[in-house]
């Protein structure tokens, strides 16, 4: 969901509280059908400020059983946008061995914000490793059945010529 800046600036206020509804994030190995965000985009002189929480719902596996699990995960997020101008000045200002800050300043394309792409990319990092579908999952066990500590019969003749 993309919220164009160019039309708030039209409004001649410096604050705008926002809650929405994102729906069917994509994440690497899940599905995050469903986020609630609350977050405020405050216009500062040239620089867009964006701040707020989210709580996410993600459909995964569990790393242990494969059984599907639903986690939640809930976080704050912060976004400093630019227009291109003075993203540009920006850039110029850092120099040629300019560090990473966390606070680092992202260029506005056409005017607009991609309030989804934010979110995820906190998502991502927000996202429990292994997720489990509980503390104590018997997955471990379930998948030592599907093991086979014998050699594969087609490479046993291989085997035999090396002996």
């Amino acid at each position: 969901m993309k919220k164009n800046i160019d039309q708030l600036k039209k409004r001649r206020e410096t604050k705008f509280q926002f809650t929405e509804i994102l729906e069917d994030i994509l994440v690497e190995g899940a599905l995050v059908p469903k986020v609630d965000v609350n977050y405020l985009v405050e216009l500062v002189q040239s620089e867009i400020i964006i701040r707020g929480e989210y709580t996410a719902l993600i459909k995964t596996n569990c790393v242990r059983c494969l059984e599907e699990i639903e986690v939640t995960v809930s976080g704050e997020f912060f976004g400093n946008y630019k227009e291109s101008k003075d993203y540009e000045e920006y850039i110029e200002s850092l120099g040629k061995e300019a560090q990473v800050f966390d606070d680092m300043v992202e260029e506005l394309v056409d005017g607009e914000v991609d309030i989804s792409s934010l979110v995820r990319d906190y998502i991502i990092l927000d996202m429990p490793q292994f997720p489990a579908c509980e503390p104590e999952c018997s997955g471990l066990e379930e998948l030592e059945k599907y093991r086979d500590s014998g050699i594969d019969s087609r490479w046993q003749k291989l085997l035999d010529l090396k002996n």
